[in-house]
């Protein structure tokens, strides 16, 4: 079988963005908006849950069940590459340029929604104004969110990896991330691509339990935990094995 890890994990490093736009954060929360308000929407209202996944064709939702009445149930998927929505229904593959949130909602057949919206999610502001969204962009979200989930499924692989979530992107968040350990061990590891506390994307590191603050790798006062900047993560020879050997040395610190 032929081995499409290392390509992937140059193509992966190529769709990141060397430098970042100044308009980079205000790009991040249309999208964030999208993933919470249109596709996470459309898994709730078809299954009552919302978390999306990094998929090989962009991020968007795992595969869901729609009931269709006396048709039985058919499948869909919905989830955005670039700056195109994509909508599979019954094996029938659609495809949108991105303009509007209703113009998205009504693409996937709902209304914009906020119930997977949390605590650090941007409003979801005018739901007819024009979002800043870009092939680049939504390329390198893509790819950030492809590096996170390969770095965390290493980090599952761990032995002594206890009780490890479902790696999931989280719509509310906007973030792709898990959670492993028992009790005071237990942390989330994930990555981000940008907050109102941090501008740029970073990995980080959140202990439910209490952790030596002395120790200077518990470096992030925003939440307790410890985070990687995306300078140092973009400028390392491979990005992937800088994030995971980040997110192992926080698993090890805290179950060490």
């Amino acid at each position: 079988m032929e081995d499409h890890s290392l390509v992937q994990g140059e193509t992966t490093r190529a769709a990141l963005l060397p430098e970042l736009p100044d308009s980079y954060l205000a790009s991040v929360e249309d999208y964030h908006r999208l993933a919470y308000a249109v596709l996470g929407e459309a898994r709730r209202v078809a299954t009552g849950r919302f978390g999306l996944r990094s998929l090989d064709v962009g991020f968007g939702t795992p595969v869901f069940e729609v009931t269709m009445g006396r048709a039985g149930e058919m499948e869909c998927q919905v989830w955005i590459d670039g700056d195109e929505l994509f909508a599979t229904e019954g094996g029938t593959l659609r495809s949108a340029h991105i303009t509007t949130l209703s113009a998205a909602a009504s693409f996937v057949g709902v209304s914009p929604g906020t119930e997977a919206r949390e605590h650090d999610s941007p409003e979801l502001g005018g739901v007819d104004r024009w979002l800043r969204v870009s092939p680049e962009m939504g390329a390198h979200l893509v790819a950030w969110f492809r590096l996170g989930k390969q770095a965390l499924d290493q980090l599952h692989e761990l032995p002594g990896a206890a009780e490890p979530d479902e790696i999931q992107l989280w719509p509310g968040h906007f973030d792709i991330a898990t959670a492993i350990g028992h009790a005071q061990t237990r942390a989330t590891y994930g990555l981000s691509p940008g907050d109102a506390a941090h501008p740029f994307p970073y990995a980080y590191v959140g202990p439910w339990g209490k952790v030596d603050r002395s120790d200077t790798y518990w470096n992030d006062d925003a939440f307790g935990g410890a985070s990687l900047p995306y300078a140092e993560i973009i400028s390392a020879g491979d990005p992937a094995s800088a994030v995971f050997e980040f997110l192992y040395a926080g698993f090890d610190g805290i179950n060490g």
